[in-house]
């Protein structure tokens, strides 16, 4: 799996809850998911499981960089 199966939204999430292995970064996000509704929540779950089904290693070599706003 590479940053690119990550939906922009994923990664931006991921950036927010990110430490140092991916058990943490599940974890964290996993302490958030009871205060997340609708959309921002199917948005973690699915990060989680794509977190999920990576090796530590492949986490590792993974940057997840949240995208910059752009003015209109």
């Amino acid at each position: 799996m590479s940053i690119m199966d990550f939906t922009v939204e994923e990664i931006n999430l991921v950036a927010i809850y990110i430490a140092d292995t991916k058990a943490a970064t599940l974890a964290g996000i996993a302490a958030a998911l009871p205060d997340m509704d609708g959309d921002i929540r199917t948005i973690a779950e699915s990060a989680s499981r794509k977190l999920a089904a990576l090796t530590e290693t492949d986490f590792s070599a993974l940057s997840f960089v949240p995208a910059e706003e752009t003015d209109g």
